[in-house]
């Protein structure tokens, strides 16, 4: 009966866990989604706003 009882209780764990890991997954597509829908001409300077080197 203990040992049924474990086997249960680690069943229980186990499927936890797993629900755990695909809300993680989805977490990270949606992350992964995000970052690649950021448009990267808006984080990069024009060459027309870059101040020029010091010796100039």
């Amino acid at each position: 009966m203990d040992q049924e009882n474990t086997i249960e209780t680690l069943n229980r764990e186990v499927h936890r866990q797993q629900l755990q890991i695909k809300a993680l997954e989805q977490q990270i597509e949606i992350l992964k989604t995000q970052i690649q829908s950021i448009n990267k001409e808006d984080l990069l300077v024009s060459e027309e706003d870059e101040n020029p080197p010091p010796h100039y």
